[in-house]
């Protein structure tokens, strides 16, 4: 059920370059065109600090290889590259320096998801947890993007601390440092929903028809409602968020107007502006640091939980000793 494959912006460009397009509806076309874009909005770090990172990959491997003069001169190589990229650019910041694309594809129908989910719960309520991990992992219709970027500010102070402390023979310190600078490249992951895009692709492809084709527009419509399903059932986004009920109005609209008077250009330019934002924001949502505030806000809520399960059964624990009372008062009569 589920596919995932992982590329850099190098292969990417390359297998992109290759590809024949297919149909526009295509799922796996709509995740080409996105990674295809985000390929060519990707912009190359300066070389100056490529070559700054690749000396600093180097120096770690000499080191590692005992081979303290070669770590140094790679250190001194890298020191130079940074110092002349920031002074070409004192402003410089996080710089991307790859890109990776992890695509993942479930193709069950809503049902079959909403299905899935029923099943986890009653596998939990059972105490199967590990088949119910196994039930929902696969789950996922999605395109991740993950941007490795190194911050200016910070690397550079680092990989010149690796050089001072080899100059000063201590190599444990000169690799410290070096970890140090590896730990500070930030990651930024961005997840777009392959539902959210089908929805899109869909409703723009029932605008382009002709008016006489009603039959055509509806059951494209009804795809995209279907889409939408999935990307809500899958947590995409929720079902009560005012974006998505928005959409599904403006859905619901349109097949009414190509009942009737099917006067809809106005309907499907409003629609095609709140599919976008409802896009934007459902990427911008899923986008997170290292240190990612998702995992917290998960803890918060399993803390809440607990806190109020444990109230409950102090609530219920009288309840329980009267009841205990009574059935033993019953068998010793």
């Amino acid at each position: 059920m589920k596919k995932r494959f992982l590329l850099s912006t190098l292969a990417c460009g390359l297998l992109l370059g290759a590809t024949a397009l297919q149909a526009k509806t295509d799922k796996k076309v709509l995740v080409r065109n996105v990674m295809q874009q985000e390929v060519k909005n990707h912009k190359q770090a300066p070389k100056e600090i490529v070559t700054g990172m690749q000396n600093t990959f180097q120096a770690l491997k000499a080191l590692q290889g005992n081979k303290k003069d070669e770590a140094k001169k790679a250190l001194e190589v890298a020191t130079k590259s940074f110092d002349a990229a920031l002074k070409a650019d004192p402003a410089l910041d996080l710089i991307p320096i790859d890109e990776r694309f992890q695509a993942y594809e479930f193709l069950g129908s809503s049902k079959v998801i909403s299905a899935r989910i029923k099943l986890a719960e009653q596998l939990l309520k059972a105490h199967d947890t590990q088949i119910a991990i196994d039930t929902i992992a696969p789950l996922k219709d999605e395109l991740d993007i993950t941007t490795i970027s190194i911050p200016m500010k910070i690397y550079p102070l680092a990989t010149k601390k690796a050089l001072d402390a080899l100059n000063k023979g201590d190599t444990k310190a000169a690799v410290a440092a070096i970890a140090e600078a590896m730990n500070s490249l930030v990651v930024f992951e961005a997840i777009v929903p392959t539902p959210l895009l089908a929805t899109q692709d869909l409703i723009a492809e029932a605008s382009k028809l002709d008016k006489s084709k009603k039959e055509e527009a509806g059951k494209l419509l009804q795809a995209a409602k279907e889409e939408l399903k999935r990307a809500e059932l899958l947590g995409y986004t929720k079902k009560h968020e005012a974006d998505y009920t928005l959409l599904n109005s403006d859905i619901d609209k349109i097949q009414a107007e190509i009942k009737g008077k099917n006067t809809v250009e106005k309907l499907y330019d409003k629609m095609k502006v709140d599919m976008k934002k409802i896009i934007d924001l459902t990427r911008i949502s899923k986008m997170r640091l290292p240190n990612p505030a998702q995992e917290a806000a998960a803890e918060t809520k399993v803390n809440k939980f607990e806190k109020k399960e444990s109230a409950k059964a102090k609530t219920d624990t009288p309840e329980f000793k009267k009841e205990v009372h009574q059935d033993e008062k019953k068998t010793l009569k």
